[in-house]
This record gives C-alpha cells, sequence and structure tokens, in this order.
C-alpha cells in the first residue's frame, strides 16, 4: 500500500510514524512544502532568540529512521481522487493508495491588502528566516502586526527580543479575546507592555497600503502606520489551494467524519487544515493547535491500517511562555460558576457549569493544569472538590479523576 502525506507538520509526521509503528511494510511518502526536515511551530521563537534547534523536533535523520520517502520543497497543485494522482508544481505526477492531507495553514487577517507582497506569514519557518535575516542585517526596525491573539502576541515578543520596535493594533478592547478572559488578558496586555510592545486596542485595520508591494496599514482613524515588517495575524487560515476542482468537500477548513475521513475515498485530512468539532461544546471549527494536529495524526495513521478510531474533538487550549510569566488558558472563558484567586501575582481562574469543569485560565504558577484539563475532558461533576480546585497543589498523588461519576 502506497501512502502519501501532503505536508510534514505535526499532523503529516504523527500520522507517519503511527502508520509504520504498526505497518512495516507500507511504502510511506512525505511531502513538504519547506526545504527542512519536520518542525515544530511552536518551538520557532526559542529558536530564534536563542539558537536552540528543539524546532527541529524530529531532526534531519527521521526519514531515515521512520522509514519513510521524505521530499522537501515540493508542493502539490492538484489532486484528482478518481484517478488517486496528484499533481506537483514542477510538472511530475505521484500515484497514491491512501492520501492524508495535512497541509497546515498560514496567518490570516481579513483586511483588504493582506495578499499583498509584504504582507509577511510569520507561521512558515522559511517566512520566519527571512524576516529575522533581515532584522539581523539591520534592515528591518519597525514592525506592524495586525492583530493580537496568541500568535501575534508571540510574534510580537519574539520581535521585540531581536529589538524591532513593534506596534500592535488590535480591534477589540482586548488581547488574545478568543482563549483569554478580561482578568487575565489585562495581566497579559500589562507585561506586554512592559517588554516594550505598544499595544493599540479599539483600533481597526482598514487596509494595507502600498503600490508594487505592501509599506503600511491604514487604520479606520485615516492615519497610516508604516514598518519595515507587516505581519497580518488576526487569525490562521487553512492551506487549500490544492482541492480546487477535487471535489473535496470543505467550508474554512475541509470537512471530515469522526474518523477523519473526507467525502473522497481513500483520503483523510488532520491538522490545521481540517474542521472538527469542539470537545466541549461540539461545535464544528478549525483548532490550529499542536497537540490536536498530533492526535489527529494518529487517529488517521490507525485508521489507515484497519483499526476503527474514532475522533473524539478538538482541544481549545493555548500557552504563552515569553511574557516571564507563563500564561495557559484551556476551554471556555465563561461558565454559571467562577473560582478565582490572585496571590503573590499569581492569577487564577477556574469555570463551571452545572458542576462541570469546563474552562481555566492561568498566569504564573501554572501546577494542576494537567489534572484539571483531564477532569474537564472526562466531563464528571467536580463539586466534591469544589473547594480544592484553585489550590496548585490540587491532585498531586492522588487519582480524583477516577472517582468522579460522569454527567448525563
Amino acid at each position: 500500500m502506497k501512502i502519501v502525506i501532503i505536508g510534514a507538520g505535526p499532523a503529516g509526521v504523527s500520522a507517519a510514524e503511527t502508520v509504520r509503528l504498526h505497518d512495516r511494510q507500507a511504502q510511506l511518502a512525505v511531502l513538504s512544502a519547506e526545504p527542512y526536515p519536520p518542525y515544530s511551530p511552536p518551538a520557532m521563537a526559542d529558536h530564534f532568540i536563542t539558537g536552540s534547534t528543539s524546532h527541529l523536533w524530529r531532526g534531519e535523520d527521521w526519514p531515515e529512521r521512520t522509514g519513510v520517502s521524505y521530499s522537501k520543497g515540493t508542493q502539490v497543485i492538484r489532486i484528482d481522487p478518481d484517478a488517486h494522482r496528484l499533481q506537483l508544481k514542477d510538472g511530475k505526477t505521484l500515484n497514491y493508495d491512501r492520501l492524508i492531507i495535512a497541509t497546515g495553514s498560514r496567518l490570516y487577517a481579513p483586511v483588504k491588502g493582506a495578499d499583498m507582497p509584504g504582507v509577511h506569514n510569520f507561521k512558515s519557518l522559511s517566512a520566519a528566516e527571512a524576516i529575522v535575516a533581515q532584522v539581523r542585517k539591520g534592515k528591518a526596525k519597525t514592525a506592524v502586526i495586525v492583530g493580537a491573539g496568541f500568535i501575534g502576541m508571540e510574534i510580537a515578543l519574539l520581535l521585540r527580543e531581536l529589538g524591532v520596535a513593534v506596534t500592535q493594533i488590535e480591534m477589540l478592547d482586548q488581547v488574545m479575546a478568543t482563549m483569554l478572559d478580561k482578568d487575565t488578558a489585562a495581566v497579559a496586555l500589562d507585561l506586554m507592555q512592559k517588554r516594550g510592545v505598544d499595544v493599540r486596542l479599539n483600533t481597526r485595520a482598514e487596509a494595507f497600503t502600498g503600490k508594487r508591494k505592501a509599506t503600511g496599514v491604514r487604520l479606520a482613524s485615516g492615519e497610516t502606520l508604516e514598518a519595515d515588517i507587516l505581519i497580518a495575524a488576526t487569525g490562521v487560515k487553512p492551506n487549500l489551494d490544492l482541492l480546487e476542482h477535487s471535489g473535496i468537500e470543505h467550508n474554512w477548513g475541509i470537512r471530515v467524519d469522526d474518523h477523519l475521513r473526507t467525502n473522497m475515498p481513500d483520503i483523510y485530512a488532520a491538522g490545521d487544515a481540517v474542521e472538527v468539532p469542539d470537545r466541549l461544546t461540539g461545535e464544528t471549527s478549525v483548532h490550529a493547535i499542536f497537540p490536536n494536529a498530533v492526535e489527529q495524526g494518529q487517529v488517521v495513521g490507525l485508521n489507515i491500517v484497519g483499526y476503527d478510531v474514532r475522533y473524539e474533538g478538538g482541544d481549545r487550549m493555548n500557552s504563552l511562555k515569553h511574557l516571564g510569566l507563563p500564561i495557559m488558558a484551556v476551554g471556555l472563558k465563561d461558565g454559571d460558576e467562577i473560582l478565582q484567586s490572585r496571590q503573590n501575582g499569581d492569577l487564577r481562574t477556574i469555570y463551571l457549569k452545572s458542576g462541570r469543569l469546563v474552562g481555566f485560565q492561568m498566569v504564573g504558577d501554572i501546577r494542576a493544569a494537567g489534572i484539571l484539563r483531564t477532569l474537564a475532558i472526562q466531563g464528571g461533576d467536580v463539586r466534591p472538590y469544589k473547594g480544592r480546585l484553585l489550590d496548585p497543589n490540587f491532585g498531586q498523588g492522588m487519582m480524583v479523576w477516577q472517582a468522579i461519576t460522569p454527567m448525563a
């Protein structure tokens, strides 16, 4: 069986490793549009700040160790499901028996001119390397970032660490509004400002401006901010250009069933490119974070080798570690009961609905995050432990979740 995986991010890599673990004979081909071995996007900041190679999370010898054919700098431009064939940008074709689409995503902003040359995508290692090279050569000293979500904040902190003057524009009245509640967001904003990032809330970007390439951002106020580096980062957009004329169903992301199969025979999808249900709410959306991509790749790999494995849904969670204080957000940021504690600069907030733990936020001391996430996933009644949930030592040395009865 010939299995072709488009994409060498966490979803593609975990799918390949899962297949190889259970099938030593399968012919595995991994195609990467990037000229690098598999890398971890969340670790890119550490790479640029410290020189760490931890972002190369599987190493140069990964293809040989895993037994895959690895093609760098290879772009798929068309999928022909009927012929089980891929059309490559270099004019070549490639046949498959099973196909896994794990093409990932890119930074995005619904702002006029966001697709102009000069608006950078910092989610790709190639694009990030090019920007950082300009900074280190002294050719890029200022930046404007449209969007103050988790990715936008990480980029802002990285550029500040490299000595760039950063202005960050956010149309809402808080940073990281998708994940953080007001209290946690206020702490994050204060820390960003102390690091020297000029964060402008309630500020709407109307368009990227420039002639042959973008050189600035025009605001709704009429003011234009010019900078050497311009980044659109209000969210991520799945890389789906290769789906044109394929018949593979997609909305914002690729539509899949509960086994991560597309509507086309022998084609699966995983990672930032797919829409999946939220584990807590059941609402379908793209859950573009590393752990979800890894788990989805494993589910796809198991199903391809013959197991019957359902995907239980994506988790909404994220963390920010370069502010000086770690920030972690998991699940929802609302509930019918809110538990909160502030102590020595740490902030912990837990959200309950009908006795079920549905989300939590932490600033500083993030101990007990693992067990709290487990409780949220299990969906049991945590009221017997309510008085202890805010304790950073909660759960140490005990398996309290085993005693929790799932709620109907």
